[in-house]
């Protein structure tokens, strides 16, 4: 008798819509948190992808200058040119021509604004502004660092 009350009260409770609800709500939830994690970190791994393959190929640009410039700097071109202007060369049958500078003490270097040489890819390479002092403190406590 009391085993045959025990089963009722079983049915009973599992036979009541709102626990069947609830406790399917409750299985989709777990199901659904580690899918959730999933989807989240297959995001983020596809967004470092991007920025890897950004960052590539601007690495590819910027090897493919310096391909251009080694190229550049290894033809006789640029080993006449060096010769000419820093050795004082010339070629048979041609007349050397010396412009003096301004008279005023500045030298002939400082009265041009034009590079001597004309290096492709130089004017692409740009020197890194320095940072001062209160800059690098203020970076170091208040910048997240990667």
């Amino acid at each position: 008798m009391i085993n045959r009350k025990r089963k009722n009260l079983f049915i009973k409770i599992f036979s009541s819509q709102k626990l069947l609800a609830l406790l399917g709500l409750i299985i989709i939830i777990l199901i659904s948190l580690p899918l959730a994690k999933n989807v989240s970190r297959r995001y983020r791994i596809n967004q470092e992808i991007k920025e890897l393959e950004k960052e590539i190929s601007a690495l590819e640009n910027k090897n493919l200058d310096f391909k251009e410039l080694v190229s550049y700097l290894e033809s006789d071109q640029f080993v006449e040119e060096q010769a000419r202007l820093k050795l004082g060369l010339k070629k048979e049958g041609e007349a050397v021509a010396v412009i003096s500078g301004p008279t005023t003490g500045e030298s002939p270097a400082a009265a041009t604004s034009s590079p001597i040489y004309n290096i492709p890819g130089l004017e692409k390479i740009q020197p890194a502004k320095p940072i001062s002092n209160l800059e690098r403190w203020w970076r170091y406590f208040f910048e997240p660092s990667n």
